[in-house]
């Protein structure tokens, strides 16, 4: 099943010299490990028969669910443990195979044209907060454009600003570099004044004014906390706030509200159909209490037995 197009997302498998890349097409679902029944087919010792799974989710929604293997699958140097959203240039590891998640700028944008590079530029470290900006800004049509979150602004903003593409809000989030965030957001400002910049951050629910104000000093408009998933509807008045800032920077004046509802309630449903996607506990040995109760239970029952034995 050896992808022929670039048009679509696809996985590439990097195991010693060679290379496979295989297509992940709208609906798919795609089983992998040591198993000959496998879709992709992973000769990695440390692979399991059956490892992991590729899943479409809502035909531009890609999830990665690791199987319960016993050698795990670990990505940015974190163990997989709950199915999870890949968003472009995600690294898998799995013993000493690599899997990288490519999806071209076509599908990461939401502009109606394929080359356009759209208003607003998304670097987000979190792929689940990414795309949950994606859906906010498609409903309000606002075209929006996902680089990879390893790209040097210092380096590629030169380069949009050359050819005119430069975008007009930056949503930036601070988990990407830490404090230094806030240096580059204040060259970023000196340099392209006419760039606006939000930044967020993906790990943080709350509001913190200390970060506001250090956003604020560097010439950021604002700083928004992470969205509350998966029961986004229930913090909608918030969200609204931050969907009403990002629009008034471009100059729209008009929330299209019921479509940002139906945004939220159908990645809401994303979210469930991603949880039922987990597979079921592995079974492990019983820890050493239940060892003890068990075995006391074992006791008790070969006792009764005795006692009836020797009634008979």
């Amino acid at each position: 099943m050896v992808a022929t197009s670039l048009d679509i997302p696809h996985l590439v498998i990097q195991a010693g010299d060679s290379r496979e890349q295989f297509e992940l097409r709208s609906g798919s679902k795609l089983a992998l490990g040591r198993h000959p029944s496998n879709e992709i087919l992973l000769s990695d010792r440390c692979a399991s028969r059956q490892h992991a799974q590729l899943v479409s989710l809502q035909n531009h929604h890609c999830c990665y669910v690791d199987l319960n293997s016993r050698n795990g699958s670990r990505i940015k140097g974190q163990s997989i443990t709950t199915p999870i959203l890949l968003q472009h240039d995600d690294r898998i590891r799995i013993g000493d195979t690599r899997l990288i998640f490519q999806d071209i700028p076509a599908h990461r944008s939401t502009a109606a044209a394929p080359n356009s590079q759209g208003q607003v530029l998304l670097l987000q470290a979190d792929a689940l907060q990414g795309k949950i900006w994606q859906s906010i800004l498609r409903s309000q049509k606002i075209e929006s454009f996902w680089e990879s979150a390893d790209i040097d602004l210092k380096d590629y903003l030169p380069r949009r600003a050359a050819a005119a593409t430069l975008p007009q809000l930056l949503i930036l989030d601070t988990q990407l570099l830490g404090e230094e965030i806030y240096d580059l957001c204040a060259w970023c400002c000196q340099t392209y004044p006419q760039m606006k910049i939000i930044v967020t951050n993906s790990q943080e629910r709350q509001i913190l004014m200390p970060e506001r104000q250090k956003a604020s000093q560097a010439g950021c408009l604002n700083w928004f906390p992470a969205f509350r998933e998966p029961k986004l509807l229930d913090s909608v008045a918030g969200i609204v706030v931050q969907v009403t800032g990002v629009m008034k920077t471009l100059g729209e004046d008009h929330l299209r509200q019921d479509q940002l509802f139906a945004a939220l309630k159908s990645f809401e449903e994303l979210l469930v159909e991603m949880a039922s996607l987990a597979p079921s506990p592995r079974p492990t040995q019983l820890s050493n209490s239940s060892q003890t109760l068990e075995s006391s239970r074992n006791a008790a029952d070969l006792l009764d037995s005795t006692q009836i034995s020797s009634k008979r």
